[in-house]
């Protein structure tokens, strides 16, 4: 997995020289919680890039780690590689609103088991931008996991965005 995080990385920033002024990256740090009873949030952490192809139409790539959760004597780790369409609105010049829609390939380990899951992914929430290339977001998202008994997999997270 952390091969094909370097090799994401480093493609975007490939990319990210031919079309500088349409590009991002960002960090998200946050609080992970499985959508199951009795199990303790998590700290979460994610790594995005993304391509503006408008002031309101972007494509963005994420991977997130939601951390390890315990419940019930059990305890699961759980991250996600992700692709997502994202639609902002802008209120004023600094603030905007965005929804996501997207798909993403999550892990669950539990239980000694690896079990993975392909399924649509969606989040909402609003960025404030400082200036023109730094922006702090506050985001909401949900990811499918557990292809057994599929679960939710929640996240409220702040970051920033670095257009260049």
């Amino acid at each position: 997995m952390n091969k094909i995080i370097i090799a994401v990385l480093v493609s975007a920033f490939a990319v990210a020289q031919a079309g500088a002024a349409d590009m991002y990256v960002g960090v998200n740090l946050g609080s992970a919680q499985i959508d199951s009873p009795g199990f303790n949030s998590s700290n979460s952490f994610a790594i995005l890039g993304g391509h503006s192809f408008n002031e309101n139409i972007a494509a963005e790539i994420a991977y997130t780690n939601f951390g390890s959760e315990s419940g019930g004597g059990i305890t699961s780790k759980s991250s996600s590689m992700s692709i997502s369409g994202v639609g902002s609105f802008p209120l004023n010049e600094q603030f905007s609103v965005f929804a996501k829609l997207g798909f993403a390939s999550t892990t669950l380990e539990i239980l000694g088991r690896s079990d993975s899951k392909s399924d649509l992914t969606y989040g909402f929430g609003g960025q404030f931008n400082l200036d023109k290339q730094i922006g702090v977001r506050l985001g909401y998202d949900v990811y499918k996991i557990g292809s057994v008994s599929s679960v939710d997999q929640k996240v409220m997270s702040i970051g920033a965005v670095f257009k260049f």
